[in-house]
């Protein structure tokens, strides 16, 4: 069976593609930083209590409920963004994935409802009662992002979806030499942008250790995840890998960008500068998502092109859209400062 006989047409959209593109490479950079604040702060904080030193977890563990809700929100619309554009291949890897994708959503759940009893039950519960409960909600984040590396995998690989037929109904990458060090790559970024998250809250109690611990996260995780980067690069597909070495320029300006910035960001991480080494790390991740842009265009490139996406030139919709955002941010933005102005998040 020839694989492109499985993947669906393309739907027309209303505006020209590239809006759809830029809202998704904008959506998913907020998306991330908020993620990796949330697994990374988390994982720091279950260390250092394992160690004796329970401080950072319960800092932490204040902040995770609405931090997982802005999470989850923050990630809804590049989902949708990649449907419009992607979505044929998209929808095709969720369906291939069956039940293992379904679950996340109860997988999201257990972990959302963990961290909040975590927070309002604190201290009635046993300090082993605690740490465990703050282990399975962890656990529960690393389900869901070990399923998005297999789903975001899959959609890249049509000539993968024959093993559909082949299975009780639903696979999992598990032979993609790709996705192993593509979740790593992404857990260890979580570390990273976590300690940095431990050492901004640091600077907000006046705290040094948090500062010193969230500090030295941030940089020793970032050099980890450099030959991380380093190994997620030399599995690609030859011809994608020359594309990073020169074949492709926007592919492989974006990459460049993204090691400068993060050089920039490493500096700032050793000179203990929480605030300049959080700037420089919203560019380091956005400029990663553009190459990460690149990674799915070119996987694709032998199966689609969006340039043939047909296009209706209806701009209505995407009027609404934007009146709607524009809301929903001051909204948001109002939200979040009746959030810390009360006593709860002055805590």
């Amino acid at each position: 069976m020839n694989p492109a006989s499985l993947i669906p047409l393309a739907e027309p959209v209303p505006i020209h593609w590239a809006w759809f593109d830029i809202l998704l490479i904008v959506t998913l950079t907020a998306h991330l930083l908020f993620m990796n604040a949330l697994l990374g702060s988390a994982v720091i904080g279950l260390t250092k209590s394992l160690r004796g030193q329970g401080v950072i977890i319960k800092e932490v563990g204040m902040k995770l409920p609405p931090l997982l809700a802005l999470t989850i929100n923050m990630g809804v619309a590049p989902l949708l963004f990649l449907q419009v554009n992607y979505g044929h291949f998209d929808y095709v890897s969720s369906v291939i994935m069956g039940g293992w994708w379904l679950a996340v959503i109860a997988a999201l759940m257990f972990s959302y409802y963990g961290f909040y009893i975590y927070k309002f039950k604190y201290e009635s519960m046993s300090n082993a009662v605690r740490t465990a409960l703050f282990a399975a909600s962890i656990l529960g984040l690393l389900y869901v992002g070990w399923m998005f590396s297999n789903n975001m995998t899959i959609m890249l690989q049509p000539e993968t979806w024959l093993k559909y037929f082949n299975t009780d109904g639903a696979f999992l990458n598990w032979s993609d030499p790709v996705i192993y060090p593509r979740f790593l790559h992404f857990m260890t970024g979580a570390l990273a942008i976590g300690g940095l998250f431990v050492a901004l809250l640091g600077q907000i109690r006046t705290n040094d250790d948090m500062i010193d611990t969230g500090m030295l996260w941030f940089t020793r995780a970032t050099l980890v995840n450099l030959a991380v980067g380093i190994w997620f690069l030399a599995a690609l597909p030859q011809d994608i890998l020359l594309a990073f070495m020169g074949r492709n320029i926007p592919a492989t300006g974006t990459l460049i960008a993204s090691l400068i910035a993060a050089a920039f960001m490493l500096i700032a991480g050793f000179k203990k500068e929480p605030k300049k080494a959080t700037i420089w790390a919203i560019i380091t991740v956005f400029f990663m998502v553009c190459t990460r842009h690149w990674l799915r265009t070119l996987y694709i490139a032998p199966w689609f092109s969006i340039e043939s996406t047909p296009v209706t030139g209806r701009y209505g919709s995407f009027y609404l859209f934007l009146g709607f955002l524009i809301v929903g941010l001051a909204a948001m933005a109002y939200m979040i400062k009746l959030y810390f102005n009360s006593r709860q998040g002055r805590s």
